[in-house]
């Protein structure tokens, strides 16, 4: 049996894959694991979850180069302007990212940027259902614990104001 951590029902794409867009900057868009990235119409889970974070740290890329051109404009308020504009639309992007980090980071994934001068070049995603080779993990881990606790006299099961389930545990 193959593990699957990642519900199907979190398996929507949070945007559209930025090198099918009519301004894509390649010069923006990071490696994935020191290689190309996976397809944009890719359907193994993992190869989405990657191009996920792909999108987000090439937006926070683009973003940046933009930024780095309004801070070679002359000193005026218009400059002003347009850095904090900047400024806010990485932030955007940033939260972006942390959204995907968190939505992922409960199934094992996780993105670590590999940057140059202030551009991530690459990614490195690791996922916590493959093995540093790349396999996929085929062995599920139970873990259990006994922990008695004694029931207050005269109260029964289906008393109890909680669902109470599990081995020898029985209603009757």
């Amino acid at each position: 049996m193959i593990m699957k951590f990642i519900p199907e029902a979190n398996m929507q794409r949070s945007a559209e894959d930025p090198r099918s867009g009519s301004g894509f900057l390649p010069q923006y868009y990071p490696a994935a694991n020191g290689k190309d990235a996976p397809p944009a119409d890719a359907t193994e889970r993992n190869d989405q979850i990657m191009l996920e974070f792909l999108g987000a740290y090439y937006e926070i890329n683009w973003q940046y180069s933009r930024l780095l051109e309004v801070r070679k404009r002359p000193d005026a308020p218009e400059r002003i302007e347009a850095e904090r504009e900047r400024l806010q639309a990485i932030e955007n992007a940033l939260i972006h990212r942390d959204s995907l980090e968190d939505r992922y980071a409960p199934f094992g994934v996780i993105a670590e940027p590999v940057v140059k001068d202030g551009f991530t070049v690459d990614l490195k995603v690791s996922f916590g259902n493959v093995d540093a080779a790349g396999k996929l993990r085929s062995e599920l881990y139970t873990i259990t614990a006994y922990v008695p606790i004694p029931w207050p006299k005269g109260v029964k099961i289906e008393d109890l104001p909680i669902q109470v389930e599990g081995p020898g545990i029985s209603a009757e």
